[in-house]
């Protein structure tokens, strides 16, 4: 054999060889084959809520109500609710995508409560939801803002500012279900009760009827449900109600357009108080067991109600004042049987300590005639310090008692502290006056465009100890026409 036919032999059977190698490898693979295929990487967990919340406020929750979230959870293992609050319960059902949470009676108000999702990689999701349980409106540093509500066509309402900033629109109607009364204009606390006097309860001057809960109605102060309401014709010859104080059941005192009346609600029957005739629309003050009003007109006094007799007594002011009341603008609670009297006589206005047992009077002049809303408030008061306005223009005095200063050290002492106008064009007029709150000193203002603009409104919060200009809250569009601020006793 040539050299050349060995070469050209030899490499045809290394390709023959190679071959063979090739195709038993391959049928080695084949035979070898177990049935399972390569792992596929980890698929990342996926899980979102689909139900759409508040990026500010908390989910309102009332008792025993029940508030379902949905969500949506792709290479899920399971889900859970953990970290569940003390009187709150979670329920999970995964097939449907859902959870459904409710909150006891008792259950703690502020709730967090956490979902967890652990994927099928093992790694977990947590989205965090926050809840609070309207189950208790006693805390004395919340805010009340009662509604007249527009009197040719709505009911009133109930607003209440939480402590931490929450806004509950209508919280009456957000429990009952029901309305309060057409024009709501006054409310009081009394024995755990909260007692809401409305002027024209369920039909308005005009004839129109108004599906709500009448003329007074009595709620439960830490829950708001109702526990009584009365229609108008459950007060025979009531005229247009604005005012309401309440010692007891047996002794509930509303102000109309004659005067002032005693309510039994344990008998339903009504009596007339004597000496208050013409009473004014303005706000009670209660003190000592006592009902207290002014006498309006030139020769003013301090109307006394005590629950043994249905007969106002009147303690006048002093004949030798030197800043003279000709006009009582309002009253409000000082101490020790003393009274903060705003008055005008004379072209001057004037804010007076008055004392009911002595006569004594210390007085200082103020520069304007204050606001008076149709609610009766003239001024606000914590301490000594003083809040007026004319109209959107604030004023605050530092009274000084010191009686050896002239009533003119007043002038001296009021300060021009803000105009709302001027912070936002919105804030048309005050409505209703204005209220400090007794725990936090904050000053609370209500404003609204115009009569016709009342749905643009805000409810502004002041601590004028560390700014004037910049309020610590703004709550836009929530009023119809206010009647005034409230706060639950801090028992």
């Amino acid at each position: 054999m040539k050299l050349k036919d060995f070469f050209s032999v030899k490499n045809a059977l290394a390709v023959v060889l190679l071959t063979m190698t090739w195709l038993a490898s391959g049928c080695s693979k084949e035979n070898n084959f177990t049935g399972e295929e390569p792992a596929a990487p980890p698929v990342s967990i996926s899980f979102e809520l689909k139900t759409e919340l508040d990026s500010v406020s908390p989910v309102m929750l009332l008792p025993d109500s029940v508030f379902q979230l949905e969500y949506t959870a792709e290479h899920v293992k399971s889900v859970e609710a953990v970290d569940v609050p003390e009187g709150w319960t979670a329920k999970v059902d995964e097939t449907a995508g859902n959870v459904e949470v409710k909150a006891g009676a008792e259950a703690v108000q502020k709730a967090r409560i956490t979902l967890k999702a652990v994927g099928e990689d093992g790694k977990e999701v947590r989205k965090g939801i926050d809840f609070y349980c309207l189950n208790s409106f006693t805390d004395s540093k919340g805010v009340f803002v009662l509604n007249e509500g527009n009197m040719t066509t709505e009911n009133g309402s109930l607003t209440y500012i939480t402590p931490e900033g929450y806004v509950i629109g209508d919280a009456y109607k957000k429990v009952n279900g029901t309305e309060l009364g057409n024009v709501a204009q006054d409310m009081a606390f009394c024995n755990g009760k909260i007692y809401v006097i409305t002027q024209n309860g369920d039909e308005n001057p005009v004839g129109t009827k108004f599906e709500n809960d009448g003329m007074l109605i009595v709620m439960n102060a830490k829950t708001l449900k109702k526990e009584m309401a009365l229609s108008k014709n459950d007060l025979p010859g009531i005229d247009w109600p604005t005012h309401i104080a309440v010692l007891d059941e047996a002794h509930v005192y509303v102000r109309d357009n004659k005067g002032i009346y005693r309510l039994n609600l344990q008998t339903k029957e009504m009596k007339f108080v004597a000496g208050t005739e013409k009473a004014p629309k303005s706000q009670f003050v209660v003190m000592n067991g006592k009902v207290y009003t002014y006498k309006p007109g030139l020769i003013g006094g301090i109307l006394e109600i005590s629950p043994e007799k249905d007969e106002a007594r009147k303690i006048k002011f002093p004949y030798t004042l030197k800043l003279q009341i000709n006009e009582t603008l309002g009253i409000r609670a000082a101490d020790n049987d003393e009274f903060w009297v705003m008055g005008f006589g004379a072209g001057k206005s004037s804010v007076s300590r008055f004392n009911i047992s002595t006569g004594k009077t210390i007085q200082r002049q103020i520069s304007i005639k204050p606001s008076v809303g149709s609610s009766g408030v003239a001024f606000a008061v914590k301490g000594n310090e003083l809040y007026y306005a004319d109209n959107t223009t604030v004023y605050r005095m530092k009274f000084d008692t010191n009686e050896e200063l002239a009533p003119s050290s007043g002038l001296e002492a009021e300060e021009q502290l803000c105009d709302l106008n001027a912070m936002d064009s919105h804030a048309g007029l005050m409505y209703n006056g204005m209220a400090v709150h007794p725990i936090t000193g904050y000053v609370y203002i209500n404003t609204i465009k115009g009569y016709a603009q009342f749905t643009e409104n805000q409810i502004w919060s002041f601590d004028f100890s560390a700014s004037t200009d910049t309020p610590v809250a703004k709550y836009e569009n929530y009023t119809h026409f206010p009647a005034g601020f409230f706060f639950a006793p801090n028992n």
